[in-house]
């Protein structure tokens, strides 16, 4: 049998993981086997559920979407001055029309994995899906294709290190979190380098008062070190999100594919900071 396809029915994954899933179907199909998902498996590497690590998807606003193509509202704020009480005030509001696409990764896979349904299976959740979620992070951030990346969406705003910071990276993410509410934004995101990340673990409770104002942060290496994108996730971007997740062999090596894009309602809603001490 060549092309087995199987759908099923538990979007959530609540009684198998994608991993048992689709070592289920190669156990029944052998090699042709492709399992398909009502489900972004992203979100579903079983390690996050004992150490949460945010990812830039977990920040943003979601949307499921039943099309490639949707109709999406914008607003620019080109030209206000940064002098203007309310500057939102003058925003250039219009639309358009934004594509999903697929995001994907892969990895080897051994023989003696294949031929083990367990092996396969924890192969599949712990292997693959991470190398899933550095994917989506990279896209997300730095895309080119119809996904356009947070860091180079235009209108993307730039703080420049300040001595008036004190050489400190909290005092300069406060700093760049009230640059946002200039422009009517209110920062609930961070997304930095984990060379930047880990020093804030050590800084009191820092990362703890954060989360009590409701700004997550999040990690990736797919930031330059020695900067932060901040900004308000929430109001100024969502992920349009497909629900379609394909689990599958291409030769030698397991592809695992997510279908989404990215709207940017409000880019100057985010800013990327120079940390002290940045690269």
């Amino acid at each position: 049998m060549s092309d087995v396809r199987m759908m099923l029915d538990d979007p959530e994954l609540t009684r198998r993981s994608p991993g048992e899933e689709f070592a289920l179907a190669h156990a029944r199909h052998g090699p042709d086997a492709a399992v398909g998902l009502r489900a972004s498996i992203s979100d579903l590497f079983p390690p996050a559920r004992r150490r949460p690590r945010l990812t830039v998807r977990h920040l943003l606003r979601k949307a499921v979407v039943d099309a490639d193509e949707v109709t999406v509202f914008t607003e620019r704020a080109e030209n206000t001055s940064p002098d203007d009480a309310a500057p939102e005030w003058e925003f250039e509001v219009g639309s358009a029309t934004v594509r999903t696409q697929v995001v994907r990764a892969s990895v080897p896979v051994p023989k003696e994995i294949l031929a083990d349904p367990a092996a396969l299976a924890a192969f599949v959740d712990y292997r693959l899906l991470v190398r899933l979620g550095t994917a989506e992070n990279d896209v997300l951030l730095n895309g080119t294709g119809p996904i356009q990346g947070l860091l180079r969406v235009p209108g993307l705003r730039r703080r420049p290190a300040d001595p008036a910071d004190g050489g400190s990276a909290a005092r300069t993410l406060l700093a760049t979190a009230a640059l946002c509410e200039w422009y009517g934004g209110s920062a609930d995101g961070i997304v930095m380098h984990p060379d930047d990340w880990w020093p804030l673990v050590g800084d009191g409770a820092f990362l703890e008062r954060l989360a009590v104002q409701g700004v997550k942060v999040g990690r990736t290496r797919m930031v330059p070190a020695g900067t932060a994108l901040v900004g308000d996730f929430t109001a100024a971007a969502t992920l349009l999100d497909r629900r379609s997740s394909t689990i599958r062999l291409d030769g030698d090596a397991l592809v695992a594919e997510i279908r989404e894009g990215l709207a940017v309602h409000l880019p100057g809603h985010f800013v990327l900071t120079s940390l002290p001490g940045g690269r």
